[in-house]
């Protein structure tokens, strides 16, 4: 019995661990995230992309990423419907587990999967649709700003918490350095300059 509690302990302390990499990650991208939609003025779905893709080893390189992403903001097209945080995270999700991607899940797992993240979001937040969402900052755009940075972040962790779950492995791959940085406006001024 003892060995078998100290075997069983070893294990449960090894998904402690990992359970804590996972929260750990989840909330840097998620910061990193909120930075790249402030200080770079990407549009969340742009934002929330290009942090899970570039700081998990995602294949596409940021150009790629943006062009992919550009047109959900605003929920798609500007149209007021789905979400761009939501859809970023979506395409994110799809990057590292869809069906076709190297060890991704099954088409209808898959799907399970994002129909329960959509689900989740749709409850935390009380809608999946960007006019619902900024209904109450129509005419205060400093707090859309705030509130749309926060969805932001708070989507991206919640995406990189369930890819994490399913691929482990890319908790070892994490681009620590790129998750944890942080541009200041003036910083990502100084960047366009010397472009």
């Amino acid at each position: 019995m003892k060995i078998l509690k100290k075997i069983f302990g070893k294990i449960d302390g090894r998904k402690a661990a990992a359970s804590a990499r996972i929260d750990e990650l989840a909330e840097l991208a998620g910061r990193r995230a909120e930075n790249y939609f402030q200080e770079h003025r990407l549009s969340c779905s742009e934002a929330a992309l290009l942090v899970i893709n570039s700081g998990f080893g995602g294949d596409l390189s940021a150009d790629q990423v943006l062009r992919l992403g550009s047109g959900f903001a605003g929920g798609i097209g500007g149209s007021g419907c789905v979400c761009g945080a939501l859809s970023g995270a979506v395409m994110a999700l799809g990057l590292f587990l869809g069906p076709v991607c190297p060890n991704g899940l099954g088409k209808r797992s898959f799907r399970k999967l994002v129909a329960a993240y959509h689900e989740a979001f749709r409850e935390e937040s009380g809608a999946v649709c960007c006019r619902d969402l900024i209904a109450d900052f129509r005419k205060d755009r400093k707090g859309k700003g705030a509130f749309c940075r926060e969805l932001t972040g708070r989507s991206t962790g919640e995406a990189v918490r369930l890819i994490l779950r399913h691929r482990p492995e890319l908790a070892e791959k994490a681009d620590r350095e790129f998750l944890r940085g942080h541009d200041s406006a003036t910083a990502v001024l100084r960047k366009l300059m010397a472009s």
